[in-house]
């Protein structure tokens, strides 16, 4: 099957099945879903741990139908000190450096090789598994430090929002498709209208008509419906009349979820996200374009999507490091350390470029080979300082 027919799941899925799965404590489903890291898999492989103040990070990745890719990837950071929650999504086609690879693929290629070798064999000696093969992948193309991963089977879709009692959603243009060998049919007239589980998932497999016509920009186009079907999924999962149905719908779900969030941290994930205004939930794409590129070892061209590096790091500066770039210009930053220690001008030129205003002072005589971050202010401004201190180390696990 192509990459433009394979199915995204959509971020709905992602909201119902992966943050209704932490916002819940009940113990049924947390065993069933939960999924530690086998105690054998290597330091560097695994996790990084949380900080005190850091904002809690989980990469949630749904599925495709062969259970071998991620279709949809969607990171989500949950700030338990200033009571937010926000979300990137990575398209599937992003081209990023395949973390244990050494190779630069498609982004959702990095699960499978935790499954099959490159010919497509099961690779039983495989000590880096799928989810945090994916989790690491994410990690270089990001800068940040991701905490847990949450694997979401695509059975879980039509259960989910049939749970909920459906969603609305206006459909804006004329949707005819047929597939006969994948045996799909979608047919929708354009207006609003309440989707059941199964018509919600055609809604969301939905890229173009038989006659070609569809979105103007193909899959981001999806993407961005996606979205606000998310939104729709978000205000009506929150809601009182669906809350008192929340144990049910997690407990149905939990047979079709595998998460490394501990039980113990459920609690205060809970807190949060029950307290959450469904607008005040940032959900976005990673910046870039999609684009066409010659593959010299295949000699053909494949379909990427190529990140903008300067939006990103922006973007994951004020959604994930949980960095005000107005507040931070209220902050004052002094590093001490000695003239040309490159940890410190690093640092220095990190902080600048996030908004701080940093300046380098003399480090103490008993200690002339230590870098030392002062910052000025109150406390929101010094928790931005320490998050911009372990933004700029994604791999520090101390």
């Amino acid at each position: 099957m192509s990459w433009g027919k394979r199915v995204a799941l959509g971020a709905a899925l992602l909201l119902v099945a992966g943050l209704a799965y932490v916002a819940t404590s009940l113990g049924v489903a947390v065993n069933r879903s939960y999924a530690p890291v086998d105690p054998d898999v290597a330091p560097e492989v695994r996790a990084a741990p949380v900080q005190p103040g850091e904002r809690i990070n989980v990469l949630v990745m749904a599925l495709d139908q062969d259970a071998l890719r991620t279709d949809v990837l969607l990171l989500v950071s949950f700030d338990l000190e200033q009571k937010r929650v926000a979300a990137i999504q990575i398209p599937r086609d992003t081209r990023a450096y395949l973390a244990g690879k050494g190779t630069i693929e498609k982004v959702n290629h990095a699960y499978v090789y935790g499954i099959v070798d490159e010919y497509g064999n099961i690779d039983p000696d495989e000590v880096f598994p799928s989810n945090l093969r994916t989790l690491k992948t994410v990690e270089g193309l990001l800068g940040v430090r991701i905490h847990h991963t949450v694997v979401v089977d695509m059975a879980a879709f039509v259960r989910a929002i049939d749970a909920i009692g459906g969603v609305e959603v206006d459909i804006p243009f004329k949707m005819e498709y047929d597939d006969p060998y994948q045996d799909l049919h979608i047919h929708f007239e354009p207006g609003p209208q309440v989707l059941n589980g199964q018509k919600a998932l055609e809604y969301v497999r939905w890229r173009h008509n038989n006659d070609g016509t569809g979105y103007p920009d193909e899959d981001l186009g999806r993407i961005r419906a996606q979205q606000a079907f998310m939104r729709t999924v978000i205000a009506k999962v929150t809601s009182p009349g669906s809350l008192v149905r929340l144990p049910a719908l997690l407990q149905e779900l939990a047979g079709y979820v595998e998460s490394t969030i501990e039980p113990s941290r459920l609690p205060a994930l809970i807190a949060l996200v029950a307290g959450l205004d469904p607008g005040s939930v940032e959900i976005t794409t990673l910046p870039g374009t999609s684009a066409s590129l010659y593959e010299v070892g295949l000699d053909q061209y494949l379909n990427y999507y190529l990140h903008d590096p300067v939006a990103t790091r922006q973007l994951v500066d004020r959604l994930v490091h949980g960095i005000d770039p107005e507040l931070a210009a209220e902050v004052r930053v002094e590093v001490a350390a000695a003239a040309g220690d490159p940890r410190a001008e690093a640092i220095i030129g990190r902080m600048a470029e996030q908004g701080f205003q940093v300046g380098r002072t003399d480090p103490p005589a008993e200690l002339p080979a230590a870098v030392r971050v002062e910052p000025s202010g109150d406390a929101a401004g010094s928790l931005m300082v320490a998050r911009s201190l372990l933004g700029a180390c994604p791999g520090n696990r101390t």
